[in-house]
Order: structure tokens, then sequence, then C-alpha cells
């Protein structure tokens, strides 16, 4: 099933939504996108660790499209798709800012990318 475009419930959203409707269904959906949105900072950090991993033992594995790379990719942009993902962890201001770093760099990695098959195609 093909999804139409729509913009992502935001976690303010949700938070609202939650705190308004008594609905028993609703409140399901909205644990259910809040546990996905978990679940995808988590794989998120299982892909970057695998990335490092890979790059140490053959860096052409983690060359412009390869798999790991594609997949890196992907979440990066899911991520940023959806806003903010409120994890419960306590990071410190310090890991926030390496965190948005590496999104920024994945997200401009991926964006030349998308450049280059462009331009071939042309």
């Amino acid at each position: 099933m093909r999804l139409p475009p729509f913009e992502p419930p935001t976690l303010a959203e949700l938070r609202y939504w939650w705190r308004t409707r008594d609905e028993q269904a609703v409140q399901r959906l909205i644990l259910e996108i809040q546990r996905q949105r978990l679940t995808l900072l988590e794989l998120r950090n299982l892909i970057d660790s695998g990335v490092q991993q890979a790059r140490a033992a053959d860096r052409a594995l983690v060359e412009r499209g390869e798999p790991l790379m594609t997949l890196r990719i992907r979440i990066a942009q899911e991520v940023l798709r959806v806003g903010d993902i409120d994890d419960t962890r306590q990071m410190s201001r310090a890991e926030r800012d390496r965190l948005a770093v590496r999104t920024q760099s994945q997200m401009e990695y991926a964006r030349e990318g998308r450049l280059k098959r462009q331009r071939r195609n042309i």
C-alpha cells in the first residue's frame, strides 16, 4: 500500500492528543507511533556502530551506494522527517551535539549522492 504524502505528527501533537482524547484506540495508536520512533532511534545507533566496524574491517563496505551506507542514510532521513523523538534518556548536551552533527553529515552525504545520480541521468 502506498501512503499519500502527509506531515508526520509532531511529538507535541502526540502529547496533546494523548491528554485530550479518551478513546482507547487513539491512545494505543499514539503509543505505537512513539514505539516505532524509539525503535528508529535504536536502529540508527546500531547502523552507525555497524558502519564504524565495517569501515575498520574494509572501507569498501561503506562506500557510496553500498547497502550499509544506503541503510544508514535512509534511517537518518527518516529520523529527520519525524522531528523530535522523546527517548526519555538523559543525554548530555555534548552527546546531543555529536548526534546532531553526525545526522547532519549523513544528510549532506545523502544529498551529495543524489546530486551525482541526477547528473549521471541527465
